[in-house]
């Protein structure tokens, strides 16, 4: 089973860096149609000795951020294969696709490659972080299959037979009781999560164990505080409920910040209506992708307005859907920041160097199970 060893030299620290892949999955230089996935050495910089992949970059910059475009390739010769990412212990290491240095590899960016495409990876090196020393980074590859097996796992024997409510007419303030009725006829015992949701946006949840033949009842019990009808139910079975009262409700919600980097806070704005002669206090819901997130418990005066501010960190580069309370308040794209950078030199020509003999690695080999649902190797 042949290994990949990544060997940076510098001027200021030292790196080895080694991947080990299974040979099922992906293979080191060889342009093999039947492989999954093909790591191939496109640079001076690349080259193969003993089945590994060996990058020698040397006069790096000191305290500075050093790139080389067009290192190595990575080529995914079956459909099925739906992401490929890499991960790494390194601080201020970064691989990147196709010459785009804001384009970096990795779990909330990854490669999304068609049969027969290949991507060029780049490399930088931020050496105001970079340390010498031993890592190890790893080459992930995700396949359609997983989610689909994953949902024919979890619902596989165990269906949702009823879903009843206690009411379907109520006054703001009321509460109403919904009872999810699961019944598993298969020979294990199963774990599942039951989903409250109004008008679509999951509101609660809860976890429960079904042995084989039992029939389990989830109760949930929610609170309607806003004029209107609804429809209210579990897993997608739902039913119409009606709320009246007086007419107090989100006037409007919006995003003030809608671009923010990962790890960077967004800001959602939602303005409450109260029309009447009496204070009230009511909850307000932050729905993030149709999912609550955050709740807020606010006193309105009588016939007044009040802003109600939410502020939500992101930490993975997606668009994400935002509202309030059943108001649609637009959306937040995340971007992945880019690296700090003071001086941008690109690498001088391999030539030999010196180096101080590396620590010694260790490395867990997690071979593609037969399935293939996931192809990866740890450390």
């Amino acid at each position: 089973m042949p290994s990949t060893k990544i060997l940076l030299t510098a001027a200021a620290a030292c790196f080895l860096l080694a991947l080990a892949v299974p040979t099922v999955a992906i293979t080191v230089g060889e342009d093999t149609a039947a492989d999954d996935v093909v790591l191939e050495p496109t640079s001076s910089y690349a080259t193969i000795q003993d089945d590994e992949l060996r990058l020698d970059l040397e006069a790096l910059n000191d305290r500075a951020i050093t790139h080389a475009d067009g290192v190595f390739t990575i080529a995914a010769n079956d459909d099925a294969v739906e992401d490929i990412w890499i991960e790494n212990d390194v601080d201020g290491l970064e691989f990147y696709a196709d010459g785009d240095r804001a384009a970096t590899v990795s779990a909330s960016n990854p490669l999304e490659p068609t049969a027969g495409q290949t991507t060029s990876i780049g490399v930088a090196v931020d050496t105001h972080l970079a340390e010498s020393g031993t890592e190890t980074f790893t080459v992930h590859v995700r396949y359609e299959a997983d989610e689909e097996d994953d949902d024919e796992d979890e619902s596989t024997d165990v269906d949702l037979e009823s879903v009843d409510l206690d009411t379907t007419a109520v006054e703001t303030g009321d509460t109403v009781t919904v009872n999810a009725t699961y019944r598993n006829d298969g020979p294990t015992t199963k774990q599942r999560t039951a989903e409250l949701t109004v008008d679509g946006v999951v509101v609660d949840t809860t976890q429960f164990e079904i042995g084989p033949g039992e029939t389990v009842s989830v109760i949930f019990e929610r609170e309607l505080q806003w004029p209107g009808t609804y429809e209210i139910g579990v897993d997608g079975q739902t039913t119409s409920v009606t709320v009246e009262g007086p007419p107090i409700d989100v006037l409007n919600a919006s995003v003030t910040t809608t671009e923010i980097t990962t790890g960077g806070t967004a800001t959602i704005d939602a303005t409450v209506h109260n029309p009447t002669d009496v204070a009230v206090d009511r909850t307000l819901e932050l729905a993030v992708d149709g999912i609550v997130v955050d709740t807020r418990t606010v006193t309105i005066e009588p016939n007044s307005e009040r802003t109600v501010t939410f502020e939500r960190q992101f930490d993975e580069a997606e668009t994400y859907e935002i509202a309030i309370s059943g108001v649609d308040a637009g959306s937040v794209t995340v971007t992945d920041s880019e690296p700090f950078q003071i001086r941008d030199r690109e690498l001088s020509a391999a030539t030999t160097a010196a180096l101080a003999p590396p620590t010694a690695a260790g490395f867990l080999f997690l071979a593609a199970a037969a399935n293939r649902r996931w192809a990866f190797v740890s450390r």
